[in-house]
């Protein structure tokens, strides 16, 4: 039986399961280690959460070449802050290193979130600048260069944002059908 929007199901034989691992893995592993249990799994999994960021940058600068643009320069929408969809909490998100990512490029950063109006000053990444969450409309999609996915949430129109911003990185795999605009990360 699964557990509609909650990425979680109970098998027959009524164990409870949520298919991922957890925010911690290193934490984890270490945990694991101390059992007596094998780890290498589990540390895996660690280092492939912590090369994402790395691998979404990669992907959009791919997408921008393609378009013969360079990521210095260009304006760079991030859809989303929080962690995790339709909730107002930041911390552990990834949406904090692909931004500080960008800023190293030289890319112009500015981000939507409904649930966070303000981005807080996250002890991971002091030397982020201040930012608000601007408004999300067709002047704002067609003024950037590309849009990152970073969080699904329910309330944003994805319909919307295909249909004005020029490039849409997809983290979250919102875009299943084939287009020219929209790379998969």
């Amino acid at each position: 039986m699964e557990v509609e929007g909650a990425r979680a199901f109970t098998t027959s034989s009524g164990i409870g399961v949520h298919n991922c691992i957890p925010l911690d893995p290193f934490y984890l592993a270490w945990r694991a280690r101390e059992a007596g249990v094998p780890t290498r799994f589990i540390e895996l999994a660690g280092e492939i959460n912590t090369a994402m960021p790395g691998y979404v940058i990669d992907r959009l600068k791919t997408a921008l070449n393609e378009r013969e643009k360079a990521v210095k320069g260009a304006r760079i929408l991030v859809l989303g802050l929080a962690y995790k969809p339709d909730i107002d909490d930041p911390r552990e998100s990834p949406a904090f290193e692909i931004i500080e990512l960008l800023l190293e490029l030289g890319a112009q950063v500015s981000y939507h979130d409904p649930h966070i109006p303000v981005a807080p000053n996250m002890r991971s990444w002091p030397d982020l600048p201040a930012m608000e969450s601007q408004p999300l409309t067709e002047q704002s999609l067609q003024s950037v260069d590309a849009a990152v996915l970073i969080t699904d949430h329910k309330i944003i129109d994805y319909d919307f944002v295909l249909k004005h911003a020029p490039l849409i990185i997809d983290t979250r795999g919102i875009y299943r059908d084939c287009n020219k605009k929209v790379c998969k990360a």
